[in-house]
């Protein structure tokens, strides 16, 4: 599964005089929940929801684009399961030639039944990333791309050390 995560910068009222990592390609993008400025964290996830990878994009960056550098960690044949953030004929026909992997979107799928399903798959990995903001403070701190990568980076291992019940999560 692959989904990308809008990781905000400030809030709505301060748009217009935010400038914080806007040199590291911090810019305004528009996701689910409207418009935000920062960046976005794409990830591609088991279906149990382990993570196997994660890129971190600027907002102006398609989608699309975080699929391209992560599809290289799935194996030949695999299927991903995406939103419509990632449909396409010729980005879906490139990336089975190119990798070997086979993305599906509900656009893709014409059976009311076959939808429910995709949209139950779906909701696994809303709960990876509902799981990784959990346990972001609400507000992101850091002062540089670097120092908000490596937050991210620390979010995740424990996140997959949670996952692997080595750690417990309270």
């Amino acid at each position: 599964m692959i989904d990308s995560y809008p990781i905000k910068l400030c809030e709505a009222i301060r748009h217009g005089r935010v400038n914080r990592l806007r040199d590291d390609g911090a810019y305004f993008g528009k996701g689910t929940t409207g418009w935000f400025f920062g960046f976005k964290l794409h990830v591609v996830s088991t279906r149990s929801g382990q993570i196997l990878g994660a890129i971190f994009l600027p907002t102006s960056s398609d989608d699309r684009a975080g699929a391209r550098m992560l599809a290289s960690l799935l194996e030949e044949g695999s299927l991903c399961v995406a939103d419509l953030g990632y449909r396409g004929d010729v980005f879906q026909r490139q990336m089975y030639e190119e990798e070997g992997v086979l993305f599906l979107t509900r656009a893709d799928i014409e059976s009311p039944s076959l939808k429910i399903t995709h949209s139950l798959i779906r909701e696994r990995v809303e709960g990876v990333f509902s799981s990784l903001w959990e346990r972001f403070a609400t507000r992101v701190y850091s002062r540089s791309w670097n120092g908000l990568w490596n937050t991210l980076k620390l979010k995740m291992l424990d996140y997959k050390l949670c996952f692997a019940k080595i750690i417990s999560y309270a």
